[in-house]
């Protein structure tokens, strides 16, 4: 539950409802930050072009470092840290396949956030820093798939 999805449900429940839902929100945000780091470090595996895969390496570090702060975040709050499920091996043909699944999954992780952030500012305004500092990350990690993307040939078949 985000709170902007059930404000309503956010300006009646209690304290500890809402420490609830924060930590539920940030253990959403660890996985998906796992996960992006598991998907950059496989398609890294797979680049054609050496500078590619040590951008996408690079971007996995990351990724890593967000969950970190995550995590910490989470134990702070007295929460759990969710299982995070590797994700598949990827199925992409080219590298520029690679990107694009890539960025598609920045864009969506993005959205998620502008729902969530409303919420949090006024009664967990580090969380909302938090959040928003690895948002301004996400954007340059967008901003560099996208000339990542640009500078590919879409017709480039990955040599195993």
């Amino acid at each position: 539950m985000t709170a902007t999805k059930h404000w309503w449900r956010w300006l009646v429940a209690s304290a500890d409802e809402r420490v609830s839902s924060v930590i539920e929100l940030l253990g959403h945000r660890y996985v998906r930050e796992k996960q992006q780091a598991m998907r950059y470090s496989q398609h890294a595996e797979r680049m054609r072009y050496p500078q590619f895969r040590e951008a996408l390496l690079r971007i996995a570090g990351e990724e890593e470092k967000h969950a970190g702060l995550l995590e910490a975040k989470i134990k702070a709050l007295g929460g759990k840290l969710p299982d995070v499920i590797p994700i598949h091996a990827a199925r992409e043909t080219n590298s520029w396949q690679y990107l694009r699944t890539d960025l598609e999954e920045e864009q969506r992780c993005a959205g998620d956030l502008h729902e969530d952030l409303p919420g949090l500012s006024g009664e967990f305004p580090e969380i909302a820093k938090l959040l928003e500092r690895i948002e301004e990350e996400g954007k340059s990690h967008r901003a560099q798939l996208r000339d990542m993307i640009a500078r590919s040939d879409p017709q480039s078949l990955w040599q195993a």
